[in-house]
């Protein structure tokens, strides 16, 4: 259990800070800059599963995230690229579509973020699939209240390399 704690302790932090912030006037109030992540059709689309593993490059969004969608149980779904997340977090609607088993009944205390407690459930997920590198049995957490999903190490360990070059991610 503290294992858990501590990993969904991390994946508070890394939320609190991959949210972009707008730069304000000294004194005014500064806010999430939700606008500038894309939906999934400003995204490149998935690659047939079947098809051969390929480098994936992800170019730094305006809001300095690196964004992609990644089949989750043969569903598109859509993450902010996260190297400093120990695990792979989804959004309650992303897990629904990707019918990923949790139970907001079941939702505790996982960690602590900067925005306050972060309440969620560990899950494991089938398969997780981005551009032919695919992930089976992967462990996760489901979380209430998030407005984005993650692709954290739980996946990201799987490939042979990931590293940033100027503002391109390369997923290899």
């Amino acid at each position: 259990m503290r294992i858990a704690l501590f990993i969904v302790s991390v994946i508070g932090i890394a939320l609190g800070l991959a949210i972009p912030v707008a730069k304000a006037p000294a004194g005014a109030p500064v806010t999430a800059d939700v606008a500038s992540i894309p939906r999934p059709t400003d995204v490149s689309p998935v690659r047939v599963a079947d098809e051969k593993p390929v480098d994936t490059v992800l170019d730094r969004m305006p809001s300095g995230h690196f964004i992609t969608i990644a089949n989750v149980n043969n569903e598109a779904i859509r993450f902010i690229v996260d190297t400093g997340a120990d695990t792979v977090a989804l959004t309650m609607d992303d897990a629904r579509r990707a019918h990923v088993d949790f139970d907001p009944g079941q939702f505790q205390v996982i960690g602590r973020g900067a925005s306050g407690d972060v309440r969620g459930q560990e899950v494991r997920i089938a398969s997780i699939e981005l551009d032919g590198k695919r992930a089976d049995d992967v462990r996760g957490v489901v979380l209430e209240g998030s407005d984005y999903s993650l692709l954290g190490q739980t996946y990201l360990r799987h490939l042979s390399d990931v590293h940033i070059k100027n503002d391109q991610m390369i997923l290899h």
